[in-house]
């Protein structure tokens, strides 16, 4: 599917007129989310950052433009359900857009509220919405700067693709607002923006030239969202928890454990209180789960007794980590590795379940779901843990690199190769910092590869011989208004 040509047979002033009833169809699918997931449901990160918006002091745990935003809305409308009514907008917003730029002879032939419908109501895509995160605003920008990524390869021109790349990187830089790895996800679609802009080179070197402008165009909004936060909020070294997970995962992965805990114990940072049942402590607690067992101080086996919520020697932890890491490489590989296959859904499944938050009924069937009314019966349905298969972040991040490959090999790259190179950066930074199989880490990656597969059914009902000869009807029609 060449990006730079005419999906459909309709002419650029047609084509706005035929996308607009999938404009309306947000409206639709954003009620039917707030109905479902009314007032929000709450995860511990969500109630620290509503404590941030109201007391209107922010620190870089979290992230501040999502207070600031909070703030806001909580005076309008106490809680999170204002929250829930924002992140179902943005999310909806998007998904039309993205279907009606993106899969427009899709559209045509099946109609759009159908294909909006279809994409935007899929389990696995919109069952996150219900909670309150800033993942969910991540994936939302993510998903807008697409839906622009579109218009501009789709444009007549790089001229008249300005708007859109502008639009691109203005919704690259709120996703890297509301979280700062997104710092990985967006260098691919700004390749992709810069790949038409540079519409005067070819080949290899204009495809070379829009990987690294695209890299560093994120490296610059990242570089924008760090010096915002600065501005207005604490540091909270966020980082300790992370070390403090790696160094554990070192030592239960090493080939040696006992001379691996000897090491971290003998760095500047004291990292617990019970030095004799430290290394007993790690092998029970350490899990490629999640970090919390190992991290959190309250618990039995807990190895480390650093308050990562308080003031802490965090120079001496980054500096017990670099050690670890350097004398104990493989086993850091090993540790990282197993977590990330945990995250792709690839170890117990049902401990996956719980971490994911909206599938664990604790969180789902909290005490504002009243039994036996229409929320509890669709909840049933779209929050079911049966239906955790069709989460697996493996699968989707699988078709999402088999669309970039196929992108890659076409004569002029399409939008499928820089939507794979997104989610190909997004997944080589969680391999490096994730903390929990939570599928909101990888939720972007899911959109990704649920896009491709509508991008393939697009591609075969364009060249349907139907979609040929109103391809061709409609070039005659453009002729004759010439």
């Amino acid at each position: 599917m060449n990006p730079d040509a005419a999906p459909t047979g309709r002419s650029a002033a047609d084509r706005p007129r035929a996308q607009a009833p999938t404009s309306l169809c947000w409206v639709l699918v954003a009620a039917v989310l707030v109905l479902v997931f009314d007032p929000g449901i709450m995860s511990n990160d969500s109630v620290q950052s509503l404590k941030q918006a109201r007391a209107f002091a922010f620190t870089d745990w979290h992230p501040p433009v999502m207070a600031i935003l909070w703030s806001v809305l909580d005076r309008i409308v106490p809680g999170p359900a204002g929250m829930l009514v924002a992140q179902a907008v943005l999310y909806s917003f998007a998904a039309a857009r993205l279907c009606a730029t993106a899969f427009p002879t899709l559209s045509e032939r099946t109609g759009h509220w159908p294909v909006v419908i279809a994409f935007s109501l899929f389990p696995p895509a919109m069952s996150i919405v219900g909670m309150i995160w800033k993942d969910v605003w991540m994936s939302g920008f993510l998903m807008l700067a697409l839906s622009y990524l579109f218009s501009a390869l789709r444009a007549r021109g790089p001229t008249g693709a300005w708007r859109p790349v502008a639009m691109v990187v203005a919704c690259c830089l709120a996703a890297t607002l509301f979280r700062h790895n997104a710092l990985a996800a967006t260098a691919g679609l700004l390749a992709g923006a810069a790949y038409h802009v540079l519409g005067r080179m070819a080949g290899f070197r204009r495809l070379a030239a829009a990987c690294v402008a695209g890299l560093v165009m994120s490296v610059l909004l990242a570089g924008l969202a760090s010096a915002f936060n600065r501005l207005v909020a604490e540091p909270a070294q966020i980082t300790t928890a992370l070390r403090l997970y790696d160094i554990a995962g070192i030592v239960a992965n090493s080939d040696a454990p006992a001379d691996a805990a000897a090491l971290a114990l003998s760095g500047p940072a004291v990292l617990t209180t019970d030095r004799s049942r430290f290394l007993d402590n790690v092998l029970r607690s350490y899990t490629p789960a999640s970090a919390t067992p190992v991290v959190s101080p309250r618990g039995r086996n807990a190895p480390f007794s650093v308050q990562i919520y308080r003031r802490h020697d965090a120079e001496g932890v980054a500096r017990v980590w670099t050690t670890m890491i350097g004398r104990y490489p493989l086993a850091y590989a090993r540790h990282r590795l197993r977590v990330t296959a945990c995250l792709l859904q690839l170890c117990d499944r049902a401990a996956w379940i719980q971490h994911t938050y909206f599938l664990n009924e604790r969180y789902a069937f909290d005490a504002s779901v009243q039994p036996d009314t229409v929320q509890w019966a669709a909840r049933k349905v779209w929050l079911s843990p049966s239906l955790a298969i069709l989460y697996m972040p493996a699968f989707w991040f699988l078709a999402a690199l088999a669309g970039g490959v196929v992108g890659l090999l076409r004569n002029s790259p399409s939008p499928l190769f820089f939507m794979a190179a997104s989610a190909l950066g997004l997944l080589a930074s969680l391999v490096l910092t994730s903390p929990v199989e939570s599928f909101r880490y990888v939720h972007w990656i899911m959109l990704l590869g649920w896009t491709t597969c509508f991008l393939l059914l697009e591609h075969r009902m364009s060249r349907a011989p139907g979609a040929a000869r109103e391809n061709a009807r409609g070039q005659d029609a453009a002729g004759i208004r010439r």
